[in-house]
């Protein structure tokens, strides 16, 4: 597993790499980036987790996803402790943007694709627990860590497209639904351009950025640290205890893809939220999260080896 999970990186990392260089030759610019986030936000992504949906109903899935419900809930509020005592107090507290790195993971964009590779659409489905519980804080203390006052509401929080795409998977999951021939196959190929899509929007993001000055500051190095290293770290303390006490047969590979969803690089909706509210982290976020994206090629099958050989 953990080889396959190399190669789909090393394949992801060409893909960003073809983005990369159709950005510094103009090929794809600034503006036909947003452009495609747009498509991968409110398309893409939203299919691909809804696909995630289209399995067989078994209580051993269901249990999986409980499971990785309170795992996930767990994990981020491990993450608010750090947050209160490391990285908000202190000689040098972390900026807002900084924090709102640290916390929140690009669990879906790119870990999406490297599950597939890796592990197998069947497992896509558990990255969906996760997603639920950070959505919930994203909207809510990660909007307002960034400037944002707009109270939370039902209406807001369910008219995300992820949230909003995982009920709709869920209800399907349950009822044993099945999407029909052509819508079937419709969804199940948009959600297979989440890989490609994804990363071509990680290089168009590195084209337009100095890349020399950002690996010359130390508050970048130091966020991307904590956010690659030190959470993913605690996170694996934690999974190890899940697996102390939940030996299914799959197991393993469960508390694998939480661990991936818990170490990815930050957020790109913390990126977003930067631009929407004018912070002036706005450098500072954008930086981490094209660095931590490069990085992880090399913390994130480490982290597996070692999780892998833990469990034994």
């Amino acid at each position: 597993m953990t080889w396959l999970l190399v190669k789909q990186i090393m394949a992801m990392v060409l893909m960003a790499l073809a983005g990369f260089l159709a950005g510094k030759a103009g090929v794809l610019t600034d503006e036909e980036g947003r452009g495609l986030s747009k498509a991968c936000v409110y398309v893409v992504v939203p299919c691909s987790l809804v696909d995630a949906f289209r399995t067989e109903f078994e209580m051993e899935k269901l249990t999986g996803l409980m499971v990785c419900m309170v795992a996930a809930a767990l994990i981020h509020l491990l993450y608010l402790v750090v947050d209160e005592g490391l990285m908000k107090r202190g000689k040098q507290p972390m900026t807002p943007g900084e924090r709102a790195s640290v916390i929140y993971s690009n669990s879906g964009n790119l870990i999406i694709p490297l599950v597939q590779g890796a592990l197998g659409s069947d497992y896509v489905i558990y990255i969906c627990s996760y997603l639920i519980v950070q959505n919930l804080l994203t909207w809510t203390h990660g909007q307002r860590l960034m400037g944002g006052t707009k109270p939370l509401t039902v209406k807001n929080v369910m008219t995300n497209p992820a949230i909003l795409s995982i009920c709709l998977g869920t209800a399907l999951f349950f009822l044993r639904v099945r999407l029909p021939g052509a819508l079937g196959t419709a969804v199940s190929s948009l959600a297979a351009c989440i890989g490609p899509l994804s990363m071509l929007l990680v290089g168009i993001l590195l084209a337009q950025m100095d890349l020399k000055e950002v690996l010359r500051s130390w508050v970048v190095w130091r966020t991307v640290g904590i956010r690659l290293l030190l959470c993913p770290a605690l996170s694996m303390v934690l999974l190890l205890g899940f697996h102390l006490v939940w030996r299914g047969g799959n197991s393993a590979a469960v508390l694998t893809v939480m661990l991936l969803c818990a170490s990815g690089p930050s957020a790109s909706i913390v990126v977003q939220l930067a631009q929407l509210y004018d912070s002036k982290d706005k450098w500072v976020v954008s930086s981490v999260n094209a660095l931590s994206t490069l990085m992880c090629a090399l913390t994130l099958p480490a982290l597996c080896i070692l999780f892998q050989w833990l469990v034994g």
